[in-house]
């Protein structure tokens, strides 16, 4: 079987990872918002699912959004748009589609792996 490396991953937290979100754009104009807390579930190369209380509503409204986080003590921001959202109690669940540049992609990509290699080392020290 034939591996394909160019495929996007997706890293899923075991803790979600803190963010703040803030609107940039809407309908296609400049309409930057406050930002408001964001817990991010999981991260690819090309986007993320985060839970948030903030309910925007995707369906009447194009968005572009900015998600600001920290990873390995290394700070990220990846610009994009909602594409999907799921209510789950009082707070959202979000598909969020990165619209990144490939060296953005690349810094994304390099930082999990660091990440992960930590990840799995102190978990194997604590044995």
């Amino acid at each position: 079987m034939r591996y394909k490396r160019e495929e996007a991953f997706r890293f899923q937290f075991q803790t979600p990872l803190e963010a703040e979100v803030k609107i940039i754009h809407m309908n296609g104009k400049k309409q930057e918002t406050p930002s408001f807390p964001a817990a991010i579930m999981d991260i690819s190369p090309n986007g993320t699912k985060f839970k948030s209380p903030m309910d925007i509503s995707i369906d009447e409204n194009q968005y572009l959004m900015e998600i600001s986080f920290n990873l390995d003590a290394k700070s990220i921001r990846m610009l994009g748009e909602p594409i999907w959202k799921k209510s789950v109690g009082s707070k959202s669940i979000y598909g969020f589609n990165g619209l990144e540049d490939e060296q953005t992609r690349s810094e994304i990509i390099h930082t999990l792996k660091e990440y992960s290699k930590k990840l799995y080392y102190n978990l194997n020290t604590k044995q």
